[in-house]
């Protein structure tokens, strides 16, 4: 397939380069007919919201006498959230508006285009597809406007900013560079390397342009060998993945685990090496999964470069883990060996340092996923976690489970060369074992000279380890379930190093952003401004606009913000325009304000930028730059920008957070506003971030603390406001000053560190519970709905319920008072202002509502907008209005409420793309005029007492640890009380099989003591009983059977009686016919005999066993339920076979019971262990059963097979004198193999059923 797919490729190319022109005409038809599909199924959107709107309006108005009111109410339902609508009354009037407001009052006339007609709708911002139309209502006539934005000018890195761009869009979608015109009078491109077409409205006239560069053959073409070439790729790993099948009965016939496992690893490496060299699956897969920013190792050659390829990665060690640990395990438990000499034990010495490298080497992985990434696990709040996080805790996870599944695999074997037999007592070898590798352990840790983790977690690890590797060899035998087991410890510990190096990882971040800090120089400042002035300088689009007057220039200025590196860096900065005379067109700044105009002498002559620098000491930062803008070596007008770096100003402490860049590389692994940042020129404290300001006392500990005398840093925990912090101090030189850096970071609580956890082990346990519900399913025919099990889930759902419903009940509890905290305080800084106001206008009678409220923000520090009936006559932050990022309107919601339901003060949620806030709105009067005050937390901070983020955290963490506790508690609660109950159930079943020796051992106390003692006592009375009809039985049945024989044995002597007296008689008389007589009653006498042989054969039959019911049955499965009625009992029976099922004719109670006795002797010979091994020769199936009793003494093994011989004193020897019947009646065999002090071995041999 593979050769022929290259000679297809190669046909497709040369047809391509022959048929190009046609090819070239079929995809721009294409790509117009698509993107013109899109743009008209954006418009239908908007002409079905407009139609189903004047249908809503039409009807519900003519159920209501308030006709404004109802405008609002349906305008502001929220399925038209995305929508802006207006309607204008008659007059032009804007009388009722949705949440946002795309066309204000004075913009409706004249009409910019016919009614009915879709057309673009272009605002300082944003692009929307728009139309105007108007309904009927009582003989008035009513203009109705839809608006959907389809384009923004602008782009934030924020997590808030939602992108909305068409353009961008069609791009992404169809592979080829598209850019609309919105504008109708544009004209087609005359680029012979673009293509350009209309875009045209419902009414089939032209509204915009579309241009998109023509597909080149050059690219056509590299794309056929790229497809061709990820076939080819998926050809070659279907045929490895069909090889492998291919071989899979060829694999199973194999006997050696070694040359298995070895085969196993080489063909899944082979297939690994493949795909890799292949780019599977990074070729198939764009995206953040594909990204190497995300997660990217060296490893093996970078075989793990991406998230995917680590999952790939990952799942293939898996594979191998589990192969490992099966092969591993089998041969512990089911290989026989010879003695172990002193070689061998040495060699395994190696094994010890192996596990703890092997957990060294999982240490080192999580630090790689965190060291190793731009991804941060624990940075923000929230819970669920997005697509790529997903993906790498899935890998995390598997890391554990990897890791954890091979230390089991190198535990069984380090075992088993030490002389781990399941024949014996290997508990000194357990603790010498487990107790080595604590030893060995402790001694690499503390010879290491950089260890990896701290002694708690190592200990805690190996403890870990022990266990499991205990509970699966010792109690949980071959448990599929034991794979969940090993993926929950491998979260647990996963978990714990992530979050161990995640806090050394916060720890070095420290000093990154004291090396950033100090970075930030002169030189860096104007590099940066340079590049963003020069890039803005370029831009044609906005040289055009220096000629013009009726452009919005800030919002332009807010538009080459939002794309520089001074957004993206959240800088205190400006950017503006002046026209050619220095007088300022727009700007836009935060944190620092521009210049209002150019004086003359700090005009530039050339176009290069020029530098000021207007910094008052060495460690602050304040430099603009200044550029001509110049046509033909005309001045249009100038460009200038600003960047005061100031470390008081860091964090864009006055930038908004939904302007706020996210990107920042000042420290992306803490999030800077969490930090205390203390900066000392020449010995003196000369700028402070953050809340806290140093006493004396921490002052002189942070200059006296002693540093590094090769890297001038140094680190010490210093406790602010009973809060201990982790500081790094850098000392740096400038200009012959000395500046220390000191960065501080609290020490995270244990409620962040156990949310942190949960937070990830919430992922997993959903990945483990998938993996359970898989198991589930597949075994549940195998799955026992216990008692035990239904108490557990009893004892959860009784506990979980309310633990859950508490959670949310506090949740929502604490969001109320949240808001009402919010609530309280915005109508706090409202009194705050209006009172303010008042005052002012009542001192002075003079000055007007605007100017009193310019004071009251300036001398309050409070951001508020205020509001004549509708519109905005004053607004602290002017600017976002003035760029219309934020509408001048009220704000619908409180209009409706203050106006309509006549409420005085009203609280709602406002929205800035997906950055939503609360604003409160409250009417007042003032000189007998109705004013609006509004006060909003986007432009106040707001302190509550917990935010909804602090309590999130204390309750999933402190819930989840107690639902973690509840878990774990009715574990041991439900097996405490279900034990009882399943030993009895299981006893109760034995009895029922006929085995009347069992007794169920207890430490039981109360009602469940009496009723396992009187269950005791009721199979004790049952085997005395038992014994006793037996014998009545017995001997009644011989008296029965003595009167049968006697008269059975007359019958014939009577003739035979009769018949030697006549021939005795005849003798004495000497009679003629005497030989003829003596033939006949001869003949007379042998018939009789034989009559009475007869008899005796048939009393033979008679004492032999009961018939038997013979059926085809399953061997194997009567062997697992003898097993499970022991299952309570203190032995380990294990069953050792390799088959599936083991068909042969017998009677299953019998059977049942032969098993039974075995099972049962050997316990009466104190063995704890009983191995049962079946195995297929030819047509025959071989069972071997082997215990680790007392063994049968010598002298008497010749006799364990003769009736009726015991040395049981309760004994009525009968058990193997009756197996050894029953076998030989289904044509089987039974032998004594071997017995000694160490144990004794049956060997059974049955016939296989053969299927006619």
């Amino acid at each position: 397939m593979i050769p022929v797919s290259g000679i297809i490729t190669n046909n497709i190319i040369e047809n391509t380069k022959s048929e190009w022109f046609e090819i070239l005409t079929r995809k721009i038809d294409f790509l117009q007919s698509s993107i013109t599909d899109d743009f008209n199924a954006e418009q239908s959107k908007l002409l079905s919201i407009l139609k189903e709107l004047k249908s809503k309006l039409v009807i519900d108005l003519s159920n209501s006498e308030e006709s404004y009111k109802t405008f609002v109410e349906i305008l502001n339902d929220k399925r038209f959230d995305k929508y802006s609508l207006e309607i204008f009354a008659p007059n032009g009037k804007l009388i009722a508006w949705s949440k946002s407001v795309a066309i204000n009052q004075n913009e409706l006339f004249p009409l910019p285009a016919p009614l009915g007609d879709t057309y673009f709708l272009e605002k300082p911002l944003t692009y929307y597809i728009s139309i105007i139309d108007t309904i009927h209502i009582d003989s008035d006539v009513f203009y109705l406007t839809a608006n959907y934005p389809i384009e923004s000018k602008y782009s934030l890195n924020n997590p808030f900013y939602r992108n909305i761009n068409f353009s961008d869009r069609c791009s992404r979608r169809y592979e080829v560079e598209c850019k609309i015109d919105f504008n109708p009078f544009t004209s087609p491109t005359k680029d012979g390397k673009k293509f350009s077409f209309e875009l045209l409205n419902n009414n089939d006239k032209k509204i915009g342009l579309v241009t998109i560069n023509k597909p080149t053959l050059v690219a056509e073409l590299n794309s056929i060998k790229e497809k061709s070439a990820n076939i080819q790729s998926l050809l070659v790993f279907l045929a490895l993945v069909f090889i492998g099948l291919g071989l899979k009965t060829d694999y199973r016939s194999l006997i050696s685990l070694k040359i298995k496992f070895t085969l196993f690893v080489f063909y899944i490496v082979i297939v690994r090496v493949i795909i890799f060299l292949l780019d599977i699956p990074s070729r198939l897969i764009e995206g953040p999964l594909s990204e190497p920013a995300n997660f990217s190792s060296t490893f093996a050659f970078g075989i793990v470069k991406s998230p995917i390829e680590f999952l790939v990665t990952n799942f293939f060690l898996v594979l191998i883990g589990i192969q490992f640990f099966r092969y591993t395990y089998i041969y512990l438990l089911n290989r026989e060996t010879g003695k172990t000499n002193l070689f061998i034990r040495t060699l395994s010495l190696i094994l010890f340092p192996l596990i703890v490298l092997l957990m060294r080497g999982f240490a080192a992985a999580i630090r790689s996923v965190i060291f190793d990434s731009k991804l941060r696990y624990f940075k923000d709040p929230d819970i669920l976690p997005d697509f790529t996080l997903l993906a790498m805790h899935l890998n995390i996870l598997l890391i554990g489970f990897i890791v954890v599944v091979t230390l089991l695999g190198l535990f069984n074997l380090l075992l088993k060369l030490n002389g781990y037999s399941i024949h014996k007592n290997n508990s000194r070898l357990l603790i010498v074992s487990y107790v080595t590798l604590f030893i060995i352990s402790f001694l690499m840790f503390y010879l290491s000279k950089e260890p990896l983790v701290n002694i708690l977690i190592l200990v805690a690890f190996v403890t870990a380890i022990i266990l499991v590797n205990y509970q699966i060899i010792i109690r949980s035998r071959y448990s599929v379930f034991n794979y969940v087991l090993i993926l929950l410890v491998g979260s647990i510990f996963s978990i714990t190093l992530l979050n161990f190096f995640n806090t050394r990882l916060e720890k070095e971040s420290l000093k990154t952003t004291a090396y950033e800090l100090n970075r930030i120089d002169e030189n860096l400042i104007q590099f940066y401004l340079r590049e963003f002035i020069n890039q803005s300088g370029s831009d044609a689009q906005l040289l055009s606009s220096f000629t013009r007057s009726d452009l919005n220039f800030d919002a332009l200025a807010f538009i080459q913000w939002s794309k520089s590196i001074l957004q993206r860096e959240s800088m205190n900065s400006f950017i503006a325009f002046y026209d050619r005379f220095g007088t300022k067109k727009g700007s836009f700044e935060v944190g620092l304000p521009s210049k209002e105009k150019i004086l003359f002498n700090k005009i530039p002559l050339t176009d290069e930028v020029v530098f000021f620098n207007e910094a008052k000491n060495p460690i602050e930062k304040n430099i603009s730059g200044v550029k001509r803008i110049s046509e033909s070596g005309i001045t249009r007008g100038f460009i200038s920008a600003g960047i005061d770096f100031n470390i008081s100003k860091l964090a864009a402490s006055e930038i908004p957070d939904f302007i706020e860049s996210n990107l920042s590389l000042l420290n992306q692994v803490v999030n800077i506003k969490q930090l205390k940042i203390f900066l000392f020129l020449n010995g003196e404290l000369a700028q402070v971030y953050g809340d806290i300001f140093p006493s004396r006392e921490q002052i002189k500990l942070m200059l006296n603390t002693k540093l590094d005398s090769t890297f001038s840093d140094g680190w010490l925990k210093i406790d602010f406001s009973g809060e201990t912090y982790q500081t790094y101090l850098l000392k740096t030189f400038d200009n012959g000053n000395e500046i220390i850096t000191a960065i501080s970071v609290a020490d995270k609580e244990f409620s962040w560190n156990l949310f942190n956890f949960f937070k990830v082990f919430f992922v997993h346990a959903i990945f483990i519970l998938i993996l359970f519900v898989i198991l589930f399913f597949i075994r549940i025919r195998k799955i026992n709905y216990t008692f035990k099990t239904k108490i557990l889930f009893a004892f959860l759902f009784v506990s979980i319920i309310p633990v859950i419903l508490l959670a949310i009940y506090n949740r929502q509890i604490v969001d109320e008072r949240s808001k009402e905290s919010i609530f309280n305080e915005l109508r706090q800084r409202t009194d705050y202002v209006q009172s303010h106001i008042e005052s002012q206008i009542k001192k002075n009678k003079n000055r007007n509502i605007i100017q009193a409220s310019e004071n009251a923000s300036n001398e309050l520090k409070i951001s508020f907008s205020l509001f004549e009936g509708t519109e905005q006559i004053f607004n602290s932050n002017e600017k976002y209005y003035r760029i219309e990022l934020i509408d001048r309107k009220l704000n619908s919601d409180a209009y409706y409420h203050l106006h309509y339901l006549r409420l005085k003060e009203f609280m709602t949620n406002e929205r800035i793309n997906d950055y939503v806030f609360d604003a409160y709105f409250r009417q007042f009067r003032v000189e007998n005029k109705e004013y609006i005050l509004s006060v909003n937390d986007a432009f106040n901070k707001i302190k509550i007492p917990f935010s909804t983020t602090e309590i999130d955290v204390v309750i999933f963490g402190i819930y989840s640890f107690a639902v973690l506790l509840i878990v774990l508690f009715s574990t041991i609660f439900a097996n405490q009380i279900s034990s009882p109950i399943q030993k009895l159930t299981k006893a109760a079943e034995a009895v029922g099989k006929g085995d009347l020796n069992v007794q169920i051992q207890h430490k039981a106390k109360g009602e469940i003591k009496e009723l396992l003692d009187g269950f005791n006592l009721m199979t004790m009375e049952l085997k005395r009983n038992q014994i006793e009809l037996a014998e009545l039985e017995r001997e009644s049945a011989w008296k029965e059977m003595a009167k049968q024989v006697a008269h059975e044995i007359k019958n014939p002597l009577t003739p035979m009686k009769l018949a030697i007296q006549q021939l005795i008689a005849a003798y004495r008389e000497k009679h003629g016919d005497f030989d003829k007589l003596f033939d006949k009653v001869s003949n007379t006498i042998l018939t009789q005999i034989d009559n009475l042989s007869q008899i005796a054969s048939e009393f033979s039959r008679f004492a032999k066993m009961p018939s038997l019911k013979i059926e085809v049955i399953d061997l194997i499965k009567v062997v697992n339920d003898t097993i499970n009625i022991f299952i309570n009992e203190k032995v380990k029976i294990i069953l050792d076979t390799d088959i599936q099922e083991a068909l042969i004719e017998a009677d299953s109670n019998q059977l049942s019971r032969m098993f039974i006795n075995f099972i049962r002797n050997s316990i009466q010979a104190n063995a704890n262990k009983i191995l049962i091994k079946i195995e297929r020769k030819e047509n025959k199936f071989e069972i071997r059963i082997t215990d680790n009793g007392t063994g049968i003494p010598e002298e008497i093994r010749d006799k364990i097979f003769i009736d009726n011989f015991t040395t049981k004193i309760q004994g009525m020897g009968l058990g193997l004198s009756m197996a050894k019947r029953f076998i030989e009646n289904i044509n089987g065999t039974i032998e004594l193999e071997s017995s000694s002090e160490k144990g004794t071995t049956f060997k059974i041999i049955i016939p296989a059923y053969k299927k006619v």
